[in-house]
């Protein structure tokens, strides 16, 4: 059912009011007028991304009084103004039309050059407009097409990490309650950093290489295998790295772990087990900035979490992002019954250095070393049953060191380095890390009934594994 009706002076009743048909204006009973918008897919400019067809009100609907009568003399002052208008109109354009005609005819007998035709008129303001219309959209922000980023798929990533990853083996003996021998393997994962067959791992992985000064051997996915020697090692930094003697590898592309975010994609490779090699797993970042100790090292260090299964013997292998760049090194997983989905690596973007100093000196540069070496028997028990103070029994005294030029002896008793109290032999790696080499400071000491105060300046401590492999 229709609520409008046609009348005669152009109008159509509304429920509320009328329609004037020739403006679009709609007049409500109470004197109010509303334009009507008759395009349906008018988007604000603030929302549009395209130049938007503005509608322009008439003469009219720019002036809203708001009264009835008041709006009633306004328009009928205009209609007498408008017909006074469109009589001075007609009178101008009558006689500037004279003039005009007058000197196109002078010109055209003088010259015999006729006034443009009326095509070309209209061809002159079309090219024109369409100038114009140009010139606008130029004016108008483009919606400038952004490149899709391609990325390798989870298959390309594994055929890239399988060049890159290898397994490492360290071959140990045991021996049983009766002294028989027990061979056993401690198996772990690495990736190559260099052309020349340099492989980055973690130092859990070869400790017992490092103490017992044994193989390591490695093994490729193409299934060579290769006596590896162990060239720098850092026990803190729980980071090795290991020479193998070929080249033409394609190395591993170190990425930016800084550029990390919680969500990102990561992959890893590995030897799960020692049995199950180059084995994939996927999953996100966690976590980032955690602070970790392991087992094998109680030094907290900053680590990313991943969800990505992690096994034993993954320890030492890369993690992957979207673009195919190592960002970490699988380190621990959370030991516990009952939980999965929890692994920590290291940042690369944090042991760079160390990873360089590694490669071109063997070990990290700068730490502080005593010279000593303590009695791993003597503990807060044994110092209460002989009445002797707590802290670290000294064995020996290298030829020298800074502990030798200081006076230290052995059978003294550590007692404090520094600021930082010892109770035991164990808390001494822990004071020195405080400090570092050249620096200074004060150690007591316990020394047949005396307490004795000396000062050293610490040396710096150079592993064996580097002494070995400058030997070489």
């Amino acid at each position: 059912m229709q609520n409008t009706n046609e009348t005669g002076n152009g109008m159509t009743k509304g429920l509320f009011g009328e329609t004037d048909r020739e403006s679009g204006e709609y007049h409500f009973r109470n004197g109010y007028t509303q334009q009507v918008y008759s395009n349906a897919h008018f988007v604000p400019v603030e929302e549009s991304t395209t130049t938007p067809k503005y509608y322009r009100p008439s003469e009219k609907s720019q002036d809203r009084t708001g009264g009835r009568q008041g709006g009633s003399r306004q328009q009928k002052t205009k209609k007498g103004s408008s017909f006074a208008a469109v009589l001075l109109l007609c009178l101008l354009s009558g006689m500037i039309g004279g003039v005009l005609g007058a000197y196109l005819t002078a010109r055209f007998w003088q010259t015999g050059e006729a006034s443009p035709s009326a095509s070309e008129e209209v061809y002159t303001m079309a090219e024109k407009a369409a100038f114009e219309e140009e010139a606008f959209e130029d004016m108008a922000p483009a919606s400038a097409a952004v490149p899709e980023e391609i990325f390798p798929t989870p298959g390309e990533i594994y055929e890239l990490a399988c060049s890159q990853t290898v397994s490492i083996a360290v071959e140990v003996v045991n021996y049983d309650f009766y002294g028989n021998q027990i061979p056993s393997v401690i198996s772990g994962s690495g990736f190559l950093i260099s052309e020349d067959g340099y492989i980055l791992t973690n130092y859990h992985v070869v400790e017992k290489a490092v103490e017992g000064a044994l193989n390591v051997t490695i093994t490729t996915y193409d299934g060579s295998v290769f006596i590896g020697r162990i060239v720098g090692a850092a026990q803190e930094e729980d980071l090795a790295v290991i020479k193998i003697d070929r080249n033409g590898f394609a190395p591993a592309v170190f990425g930016s772990s800084d550029d990390l975010q919680v969500g990102d994609s990561v992959y890893t490779v590995g030897n799960p087990y020692g049995m199950l090699e180059f084995t994939m797993t996927m999953g996100h970042v966690s976590a980032l900035n955690r602070t970790i100790a392991t087992e094998e090292s109680e030094t907290a260090r900053p680590m990313f979490q991943i969800d990505a299964a992690v096994y034993s013997g993954n320890s030492g292998g890369p993690v992957y992002n979207k673009y195919g760049e190592v960002v970490g090194i699988v380190t621990a997983k959370y030991n516990s019954a009952g939980m999965e989905g929890i692994g920590f690596a290291m940042p690369i973007s944090q042991v760079l250095p160390v990873i360089n100093e590694l490669m071109d000196k063997g070990y990290v540069s700068g730490k502080a070393s005593l010279g000593v070496s303590f009695d791993s028997r003597y503990n807060t028990i044994y110092s209460r049953y002989y009445r002797l103070p707590a802290g670290a029994f000294v064995s020996s005294v290298a030829s020298g060191s800074c502990a030798d030029k200081a006076g230290i002896q052995p059978g003294d008793i550590l007692m404090q380095i520094g600021e930082w109290a010892i109770s035991d032999y164990e808390d001494v790696p822990t004071a020195l890390r405080r400090f570092s080499a050249g620096e200074s400071a004060q150690l007591r000491l316990y020394r047949d009934g005396q307490i004795l105060t000396v000062t050293v300046t610490f040396d710096e401590a150079i592993p064996s594994v580097a002494q070995s492999a400058a030997a070489l």
